[in-house]
């Protein structure tokens, strides 16, 4: 399928971490990191860490995805994945991915011990917040402009 990277699934490669958008209805979870972080305290950003052992890219923000908001995605829910050099270390890759499906509920999320809150928003108004992740920002607005 267009605009989904199939190296999401290979747990062979060589990458950092994956972020994401995981969509509850036209609007996207984010979350305000805690100040305890080196990277980007106090910023808003979107869903995903790093790799843990030998996953995949999809396993890896699967396990993310669940440890933040206790929401179970699944690869079929996967409408966008692109690689990217990883912006923590120049030698490997991260992915960003994006999951859409009617069984992803606001009701069913419970916010994980990483942050100080999450934040039901707009796409368009993640990428416009002056304390956003400018990294994460300006791949969101890459997606938003493929579709």
């Amino acid at each position: 399928m267009e605009g989904i990277n199939k190296d999401i699934l290979n747990k062979d490669i060589e990458f950092h971490g994956v972020m994401g958008l995981v969509f509850i209805g036209e609007d996207i979870i984010v979350y305000r990191r805690d100040n305890k972080t080196k990277r980007f305290p106090l910023a808003v950003d979107i869903l995903g860490g790093g790799r843990e052992g030998n996953e995949s890219p999809f396993e890896t923000f699967k396990r993310e995805v669940f440890e933040e908001v206790a929401l179970n995605i699944l690869e079929d829910y996967v409408v966008y994945a692109k690689r990217y050099q990883s912006i923590v270390d120049a030698k490997k890759s991260m992915f960003f991915i994006v999951v859409k499906s009617d069984k992803l509920r606001k009701e069913d999320i419970v916010f994980g011990n990483e942050g100080l809150e999450y934040i039901i928003m707009s796409p368009k108004d993640f990428i416009l917040l002056p304390d956003g992740v400018s990294v994460q920002q300006k791949r969101t607005e890459e997606y938003l402009n493929f579709k």
